[in-house]
């Protein structure tokens, strides 16, 4: 049975509106409790049973030259996996090592699935204008409970029960945080996950292009995303999420060092057809613009990591330099509360050393946890009750990492090739010469894909909808303006 068109769209847009839920307790009791159960993937696989794989069969959809690589990082992975029949893989209390492997492949097929939903639902600029417009309404849902959440805390210093039997649904974990918004998601961090690979890149990509998917504007004069980047801006400092913070300063630089250098090269159109003396004061110039464009950005992080030592407890010993100096780097990490993920990272590292071409496989790193990790993250509280009473497997918390340590230098390639050809897509976009919503899609597209890197020493799941449905978009946009001109097909899918 395939969907009627109709259908399809409704669950579409359903899709987008319940992808801020990341952690939907019910889900996550089916899949077997584990954290990454987003909502939006019940739509997703409708999609897929009830339109896209019945389409693929009779013909009439492809799959795009984009998804190669992926492919090959996932058989890759597969290999690396079927391998483990032939290592000395150590046990970890109990844990099944054949069930890690399953569910590390399920997280990544749910995320695949929210990638090819994404690329087949946005099949032009219509399909996109309305596509970005229910993800802004999504956003706005999710910032609003976020605030809903703070302010309660703030004037009752409690939470009151309709809240707690809420988040009960829409977060695995259960908890509710003092001072800080965890939105619809499972944890602060998630929630600033989420902000920054999605929504702060689109709404702040149209900003800087000055293209909207709303007819209206707030006030008639502010465009409604700029409006939303500046509340996703305070929405994101009231996760308190270190990366998060730190990823939107980097996002925002970039536009800065972009912008500037649009500036810097109409102003030196001209550099040759001036006079010797000219062009060393263009160069001078330049160098003067790039040099205060860096002193500026010093400032700015500087700036921000006092204020960040003021309201934040954890960052209050990040100008130790002489504990730095005298006890280490992992000593100045732990006075920091960051001792524990760069001990995680390192032990992820060392598995990668263990197996540097191919990797120990999908969700496998995990039981090489005791054997790598470090004499000192060994001796950090959390390590210790990790390895001795808590019942889960270790994870990289780090997806550079995880893809080294799984996949080795081979599937690691092949990810970051498959994030290099949307990069390549994103700029083709940024060329039109043409102002529109494709063409800010480029911007937009640069913003996302920036934002997944550095987000990716945060969180290491292929199960989050974030990054997959960003990535799709990308795709999809390339695909309006590059397979059709002039109503003919321009080029072919693989």
């Amino acid at each position: 049975m395939i969907l009627s068109q109709k259908v399809l769209n409704i669950i579409w847009v359903v899709l987008l509106l319940v992808m801020p839920i990341s952690s939907f307790t019910p889900l996550s009791q089916l899949m077997g409790g584990t954290n990454v159960a987003p909502l939006a993937l019940i739509p997703s696989v409708i999609i897929l049973l009830f339109y896209w794989f019945p389409a693929l069969f009779k013909g009439g959809k492809k799959l795009p030259y984009q998804v190669k690589p992926l492919y090959l990082f996932f058989l890759v992975g597969c290999l690396s996996s079927l391998l483990i029949f032939l290592r000395n893989v150590p046990s970890f209390q109990g844990f099944n090592l054949n069930r890690s492997v399953l569910e590390t492949l399920v997280t990544f097929a749910i995320g695949t699935s929210f990638y090819l939903v994404t690329i087949f639902m946005v099949t032009d600029e219509n399909k996109l204008r309305s596509t970005i417009r229910w993800i802004s309404i999504a956003g706005i849902i999710l910032m609003a409970y976020s605030w809903l959440q703070v302010a309660t805390w703030i004037i009752f210093r409690h939470y009151p029960e309709w809240m707690f039997t809420l988040n009960w649904y829409i977060s695995a974990s259960g908890k509710l945080f003092e001072h800080r918004a965890s939105g619809l998601t499972f944890e602060p961090s998630w929630l600033a996950h989420e902000l920054n690979i999605l929504f702060i890149p689109l709404w702040l990509g149209l900003s800087i292009s000055g293209q909207s998917v709303f007819k209206r504007k707030f006030f008639d004069r502010i465009q409604v995303e700029r409006a939303l980047f500046v509340f996703s801006l305070a929405t994101m400092f009231i996760t308190f999420s270190r990366i998060g913070w730190i990823t939107v300063i980097l996002l925002v630089t970039y536009v800065i060092f972009r912008s500037t250098n649009t500036w810097v090269k109409k102003k030196t159109a001209s550099l040759n057809d001036m006079s010797v003396l000219d062009r060393r004061r263009q160069r001078l110039l330049r160098f003067g613009i790039w040099s205060g464009l860096l002193i500026g950005l010093f400032a700015v992080t500087l700036i921000a990591g006092v204020i960040m030592t003021k309201i934040e407890p954890r960052m209050a010993g990040l100008f130790d330099f002489q504990r730095l100096v005298d006890r280490g780097f992992l000593e100045w990490a732990a006075k920091l509360s960051m001792a524990e993920r760069f001990t995680y990272w390192m032990a992820f590292y060392g598995v990668f050393q263990l197996f540097p071409v191919i990797g120990a496989g999908f969700g496998v790193p995990g039981f090489f946890f005791q054997q790598t990790v470090s004499d000192y993250g060994s001796q950090l509280l959390d390590i210790n009750e990790l390895i001795l009473t808590k019942s889960y497997l270790p994870n990289a918390k780090n997806l550079w990492v995880r893809l080294l340590s799984e996949t080795g230098i081979i599937g690691f390639s092949l990810f970051v090739s498959w994030i290099m050809i949307h990069w390549r897509n994103a700029s083709e976009l940024d060329k039109l010469s043409e102002a529109g919503l494709l063409k800010a899609m480029g911007s937009v597209g640069k913003l996302i894909l920036l934002a997944m890197i550095f987000e990716g020493f945060s969180l290491d799941t292929f199960g989050l909808p974030y990054y997959w449905i960003g990535l799709g978009l990308i795709v999809a946009s390339w695909r309006a303006k590059s397979e059709y001109q002039d109503g003919k097909p321009k080029r072919k899918s693989a």
